[in-house]
């Protein structure tokens, strides 16, 4: 059993090196920490609840969460095909969306995730500086007091959408990156978790066996009683 923990921990250790020098990688594609601001502050400008930002993956055919009010990256992934986001990066428009607390759909199952309740949205289609594809979508949840998204604020979204198309680009052309880094921590977790299980049983034989080799005091010991 030793030599196989000792396995486990040099392969963890290797896979925790890899996944730093792939989280510095990462952490240098696009612009996070300028992303990031402008997630914080455009709900204020446009009297919204939430913002995210999401980048189109090709192959799963999927959105996924890069940042958002209040959510860690890849909290949520949507499909393409029936997601609001979806729609308007499939159609190259904006998309606004109304009352959705009364219609079903992939938001109810986003909104069971995070424990925020979607009301209406407008999304936004983040394209590449060629102009000719849709590699993400800029999203706002829930105008404040009822009220519903004026043309001001589409304008808005729309002149944001241009200024950091440039950094969501990087983010849309290196995400295997991530995608490998995502794979790497969920194969330290199950080692860890594995060589943790072995830890609890290797404890549990040894006080078996203590108990079963350690006289008591009624017991005889060299054929006298103690």
């Amino acid at each position: 059993m030793e030599k196989g923990n000792a396995r486990i921990t040099e392969k963890i250790s290797r896979l925790k090196t890899k996944e730093k020098t792939l989280e510095k990688s990462w952490s240098k594609t696009g612009n996070r920490s300028l992303l990031q601001f402008f997630i914080d502050v455009t709900p204020e400008l446009v009297n919204a609840e939430r913002c995210s930002i999401f980048v189109f993956n090709p192959e799963p055919d999927t959105l996924w969460l890069y940042c958002g009010t209040d959510l860690l990256e890849r909290q949520i992934q949507v499909p393409r095909k029936s997601s609001m986001a979806g729609q308007a990066l499939s159609s190259g428009q904006y998309k606004v969306v109304e009352n959705l607390e009364e219609k079903a759909g992939i938001h109810e199952i986003v909104d069971n995730s995070t424990g925020f309740t979607t009301c209406n949205t407008l999304s936004v289609p983040i394209f590449n500086t060629a102009k000719d594809q849709a590699i993400g979508v800029l999203q706002i949840l829930n105008k404040r007091g009822n009220g519903r998204f004026s043309d001001e604020d589409i304008n808005l979204m729309l002149r944001l959408s241009g200024e950091i198309s440039r950094y969501v680009e990087s983010i849309f052309k290196h995400q295997e990156v991530a995608e490998v880094l995502v794979k790497i921590r969920n194969k330290i977790q199950v080692l860890e978790s594995s060589l943790a299980k072995k830890g609890v049983k290797k404890r549990l034989d040894e006080e078996l066996v203590a108990s079963i080799t350690t006289p008591k005091p009624h017991e005889r010991i060299g054929g006298r009683l103690h």
